[in-house]
């Protein structure tokens, strides 16, 4: 592999896999996708919004635009929670341009200067790195300046990485042992606050706080006792006494449906990719177990074509996400090859599948007809960014295809 980074080492997963299980030669395999298509795709896509975006802000997710229906990009400032995916998919343009030149021209047949763009973007995320008031910045902050410092080693970006980590440890309450997610409630904490911990895990091992990698495991471990079903499914909200740890109250709320039997789509993704990160950190068993266990009920509980409801107990004729798909097919992919095996085959089946799912017609973006990637992600039903291409759903399904192309 030609690119020492954090998603070339993630593709590392994949091959071995392959390699152990004996599905591929040494010199090729095949993908039930075309990769350099959906690259391509995003190439464009993103090029796009480079050309329009004169403000540096950040894509979150598109609404309609005009009298002709195009779906174009609605765009948020720096403190968004969603700020950090829009430059995480610059560096991963970059990173891939790399290693393929041939794909990346622009109209002119001209080489794109990727880099510049991503170090534009993510230099507008600088001021978050002092934000004690979010737990997102984990989302915001390591997926920008974290994916820009593992390819330049820039030690600017490193500096901005240790402060937000930093930033993100003032929300650890160490009674209720986790990092409070929303203000309001007692002390809530969400499941989607497991993808926040890579960064305390990875600045625990990059210079930062030793202790940053015991408040992460903290959390997750008080997620994969209080959040997970017996089942395997999630609650999406926790809400905890601050004085005493104990538990006031558990929902799937707010975003997913307010129903027992209830299981909010993206929560359960979250709690996939979450505990398989937290794994390949810690290379604690019980991390790995907890990530079988909510993949599994994933796989059990997902429709023929990998793409779920918005909740699992909606009503069919409700919104899909595919923005939650995204998540768990990257999950997917890594998670094989930490399990091994017949299990791990069929987690890399699964994840190539629901990849394949996505790239197909029903979910892949028409440039005539949005400035997305993917089509049908849902961001909070029913009132926002529901339908649409969503930023970070993009981001996902990026991450998953390139995943899946290093040193192909």
């Amino acid at each position: 592999l030609r690119a020492n980074n954090m998603m070339a080492w993630k593709g590392c997963i994949l091959l071995v896999t392959l390699f152990c299980l004996g599905v591929v030669s040494a010199r090729s395999f095949d993908l039930p996708y075309d990769p350099k298509a959906i690259l391509a795709l995003a190439a464009s896509q993103l090029q796009r919004e480079i050309a329009a975006n004169k403000n540096n802000t950040y894509p979150t997710c598109t609404s309609p635009s005009g009298n002709d229906g195009m779906m174009t990009w609605t765009n948020t400032g720096a403190s968004s929670w969603t700020s950090g995916f829009y430059p995480g998919l610059l560096w991963a343009m970059y990173n891939y341009s790399i290693y393929d030149p041939s794909l990346f021209k622009n109209k002119l047949d001209v080489d794109f200067d990727w880099k510049t763009a991503a170090q534009n973007s993510t230099k507008g995320i600088t001021s978050q790195e002092n934000n004690t008031g979010t737990h997102d910045v984990g989302f915001m902050v390591f997926y920008s300046f974290g994916h820009g410092y593992e390819i330049t080693k820039d030690p600017d970006y490193l500096k901005v990485i240790l402060k937000t980590a930093e930033s993100l440890a003032t929300r650890f309450n160490p009674i209720v042992g986790c990092i409070r997610s929303w203000p309001g409630y007692h002390f809530p904490v969400i499941v989607d606050n497991m993808l926040n911990l890579e960064l305390l895990f990875w600045a625990a091992e990059a210079g930062g706080n030793k202790t940053f990698y015991d408040m992460a495991v903290s959390h997750a471990d008080k997620t994969r006792i209080n959040h997970i079903r017996k089942a395997g499914n999630t609650w999406h909200l926790v809400d905890y006494d601050p004085d005493t740890g104990a538990i006031l109250s558990v929902c799937n709320c707010p975003q997913g449906l307010n129903q027992v039997n209830a299981t909010w789509g993206r929560g359960q993704a979250w709690a996939v990719y979450g505990f398989t990160i937290a794994y390949r950190y810690t290379k604690l068993s019980r991390f790995l177990d907890t990530a079988i266990l909510t993949a599994d009920w994933w796989l059990d509980n997902i429709p023929a074509d990998n793409v779920p409801y918005w909740d699992f107990a909606a009503p069919h004729n409700q919104a899909r996400d595919t923005s939650a798909a995204a998540v768990v097919a990257s999950a997917l992919v890594e998670l094989a090859g930490y399990v091994g095996g017949t299990k791990g085959a069929a987690y890399l089946k699964a994840g190539l599948a629901t990849i394949a799912s996505l790239a197909g017609p029903d979910y892949i973006a028409s440039p005539a007809k949005t400035e997305g990637i993917l089509l049908h992600g849902t961001g909070t039903w029913p009132n926002s960014c529901v339908d649409v291409s969503i930023i970070y759903g993009d981001y996902y399904f990026i991450e998953a295809v390139l995943k899946t192309v290093w040193g192909a």
